[in-house]
């Protein structure tokens, strides 16, 4: 459905251009939330039925480059809307829209082989709805580091721009970062433990050794590193964020970057 994409780039699009815009001479008017989850409420509805037809039509699970990335926003976008109602948010749809609308321009341009598979697998769905799952929360994390860097660096400049009063306080951004990894860090041990110790079902063939192994428990070593030094010395700052960016990129080297290699610099569909 290349016509929807190009709809939901460009939704995507405005929406960061409104938020950027609003950051900047928004003074002190309420930012509109509601106005916002309205308009994302049904790009969201959309991008469910670009995703969800193969699904529903031929039970079926489409795993190519441009699916994936489709589906990790979608996941994204997803979590932060309902995260919105409980959670003081604000601030990180100044990436999170962005992101979002290079990506729908990626998967547009990049499709990559449409690969389906069984929705019927049991143990493949355990391992995929995980992964993806801990995608999109690790996603989330990734951003709201960014966004410590970024209110990190203009505190200690003491430039207090209308991007500092923008954004919750850092010690907020901190607190949900860290929220959002632990709940990635779950999801991630079912699904390194599902495509290891459960290969043969999921995959049809043994545990082997190979690039994806190695960057998904390189990701999930790492991401454990930070949440224990969190709980034993409470370890915030500068240092935790840029390993939680760096948790993340090993994380889409495992998967997404090795679909991109193979599907679209290799035109495999392996």
């Amino acid at each position: 459905m290349p016509i929807l994409l190009i709809c939901l780039t460009i939704v995507y699009g405005l929406l960061a251009a409104f938020v950027w815009r609003f950051q900047r001479v928004g003074g002190d008017k309420p930012y509109p939330i509601k106005t916002e989850l309205l308009i994302l409420s049904v790009a969201l509805l959309v991008h469910s039925l670009v995703l969800w037809q193969p699904l529903l039509g031929g039970k079926q699970i489409i795993l190519g480059f441009g699916y994936s990335i489709s589906m990790i926003v979608w996941l994204m976008l997803m979590l932060y809307f309902a995260g919105s109602f409980f959670y003081r948010l604000r601030g990180l749809q100044l990436l999170l829209y962005p992101v979002a609308a290079l990506s729908m321009l990626a998967a547009l341009v990049f499709p990559g082989h449409y690969t389906g598979y069984l929705a019927t697998n049991w143990p493949f769905m355990l391992h995929i709805a995980s992964s993806l799952l801990a995608y999109g929360l690790f996603g989330l994390t990734a951003l709201l580091a960014v966004l410590i860097l970024w209110l990190n660096r203009h505190l200690h400049q003491h430039r207090f721009s209308p991007m500092v009063a923008f954004l919750p306080p850092l010690l907020s951004l901190e607190k949900l970062m860290f929220q959002g990894m632990w709940a990635g860090f779950l999801l991630l041990t079912v699904s390194v433990v599902s495509g290891t110790v459960f290969s043969e079902e999921v995959f049809g063939v043994p545990a082997r050794f190979s690039h994806k192994t190695v960057f998904g428990i390189l990701s999930w070593l790492i991401y454990a590193a930070l949440l224990f030094k969190r709980r034993q010395s409470g370890w915030r700052g500068k240092k935790v964020a840029v390993w939680t960016i760096v948790g993340f990129v090993s994380l889409m080297l495992a998967y997404v970057g090795s679909k991109f290699v193979l599907e679209v610099m290799l035109k495999n569909g392996a």
